[in-house]
């Protein structure tokens, strides 16, 4: 037996010579100055686990990456902003603290994100909360047009880590070479909406300085991409502005889009990674063409788990789940299936009387021990930002309603409920904008109606509704702030005469929280 394994050693070996042509020849790779690199592109994703219909999933994400790096060791992974914020898991407490995306930035950091774009919820929290996972975090932030404002001083966001700070570039160049030995120089810029306002951040119009760092990009780079978090029309007048970058990965719409503007593709893949565009960029040196081949591929069960990621994702869904067991739900149990999808999108629950307000504003009425007359919900509340189909779980409710908080029941004059409601008219596109229940305003006789009957200012109302509105934090509605007074008779507030809500830890009494109210209502509902 060794013999005839030391006979074969050397036959292989002159095999393999014999067989192979370059080393027949003593050829080695020529350089043919073309270069292919690939782009894995996310965008808006708020959660780390698979959907109830088994889309999604960061492990499954991690799991193409590495197939990809595979096969061309120039492929980036990019995130095309909103990540940190919402989610059902960045409200809960742990180890002391409201998560606030370090899920995210942990997934993402051993998922093996390259570069991301701010989004406006990147901006959701306040700067302690951004600054920490700026600090989490191994990734790159592109922030070509947002700015951090200290006093009258501008400066660039920047991660603090091991006593070194790291700049947010607005734009970045970097070397990549093949195994032929093309190298060519990548420059990748980033811009996004202007609309996450916080004192903390100032911005500059997005097209503009996309312009301008494509200006000096082209000084520094071969050839250039975007990284965008933009609304289509302004990603397809960004394509047209720049006509020689042949890529725009963007974020913010949520459903997969891709559009040709003469030679540039701007695309966008559906939100929560259901799916990813993998964009593969094909580079001409010698003739200075480009070509871009974009295939948008499905996050399922199809693609099996990446260890690591999803030993990270389960640590979290265990803190999840353990923190909402806590409070009286189950994340896994099926409430409901839909009978017709459900529109949560903040563009609806912001501008309109939407449906799910009214699911919700019901639930709330059904919960009420005192017979409220009407219902009253801040469309803020909605944060889940998506079309619910099919079957419903306690754990959508949550992502529906990720703050949770009691509901109170209220006595309140007439007068102070016709100016909570103007005020909320007045709160078009804003969390204040109010999802109501048995309220309606009658056009024709310019007027509010509760119940069909016009509204009387001298009247008393029996109204319920979210115990936060009570706090007077609402835009434009500190008027309804009020507690009740020491001795319990009675409020603060001269236009509220009487509170009423659950005991404290009561969980049997649904107004505990609008999340239970909802959940026992579906489950009990016929529609």
């Amino acid at each position: 037996m060794k013999r005839k394994l030391h006979l074969f050693g050397p036959l292989l070996f002159l095999l393999f010579f014999a067989c192979d042509p370059a080393r027949k020849s003593g050829a080695t790779l020529q350089d043919d100055g073309k270069i292919e690199i690939v782009f894995l592109q996310m965008n808006d994703v708020y959660e780390i686990s698979p959907f109830s219909d088994n889309s999604g999933g960061l492990a499954r994400v991690a799991t193409l990456r590495k197939s990809l790096l595979a096969k061309n060791p120039n492929t980036f992974t990019v995130l095309a902003g909103d990540f940190i914020s919402p989610s059902v898991m960045g409200t809960l407490k742990y180890e002391g603290k409201r998560i606030r995306g370090r899920q995210m930035v942990e997934t993402l950091n051993i998922l093996g994100l390259d570069w991301v774009v701010f989004g406006n919820h990147e901006f959701d929290y306040d700067l302690e909360d951004l600054q920490a996972r700026l600090d989490e975090s191994n990734f790159t932030w592109l922030a070509g047009n947002a700015h951090q404002k200290s006093g009258d001083h501008l400066h660039a966001f920047a991660k603090n880590q091991a006593g070194r700070e790291e700049p947010c570039p607005d734009k970045i160049v970097i070397e990549v070479k093949d195994a032929d030995g093309t190298t060519v120089k990548l420059g990748v810029f980033g811009v996004l909406v202007t609309s996450g306002q916080k004192p903390y951040v100032q911005y500059s119009n997005p097209l503009e300085t996309a312009k301008m760092l494509r200006e000096e990009l082209r000084r520094t780079s071969d050839i250039c991409v975007g990284l965008t978090h933009l609304d289509i029309a302004d990603d397809k007048k960004l394509a047209e502005m720049l006509p020689d970058v042949p890529l725009i990965m963007g974020g913010h719409d949520h459903d997969n889009m891709l559009h040709k503007v003469g030679k540039t593709v701007a695309a966008k893949a559906d939100a929560n990674a259901r799916t990813v565009y993998v964009h593969r960029l094909l580079f001409d040196k010698k003739t200075g063409k480009t070509s871009v081949k974009s295939e948008l591929r499905q996050i399922n069960g199809s693609i099996p788990d990446e260890p690591a990621t999803a030993s990270v994702v389960g640590k979290w869904e265990r803190i999840q789940n353990d923190v909402l067991q806590a409070a009286g739900i189950d994340p896994n149990r099926v409430v409901k299936e839909l009978k017709t999808p459900l529109d949560c999108r903040e563009a609806t629950v912001r501008h309109e009387q939407a449906p799910v307000g009214i699911l919700i504003t019901q639930a709330m009425l059904a919960a009420g021990k005192n017979q409220p007359e009407c219902a009253i919900l801040n469309g803020g509340s909605i944060r889940v930002d998506d079309i619910l189909s099919g079957k419903i779980s306690e754990l959508d409710v949550v992502r529906m309603l990720p703050f949770g908080g009691g509901i109170m029941e209220i006595e309140m004059r007439g007068t102070l409920l016709q100016r909570t409601l103007d005020a909320g008219v007045g709160n078009k596109g804003k969390g204040g904008w109010l999802q109501l229940g048995n309220i309606a305003w009658d056009a024709t006789a310019n007027s509010w109606k509760i119940n069909g009957a016009t509204l009387q200012p001298a009247r008393v109302y029996k109204v319920i509704l979210p115990e936060f509105l009570l706090t007077g934090l609402e835009t434009n509605m500190d008027f309804l702030k009020t507690s009740l007074k020491p001795d319990q008779k009675g409020t603060t507030n001269p236009d509220i005469l009487s509170m009423t809500g659950a005991k404290s830890g009561d969980k049997n009494d649904l107004r505990s929280d609008i999340r239970l109210a909802l959940i026992h209502f579906l489950q009990h509902s016929t529609d």
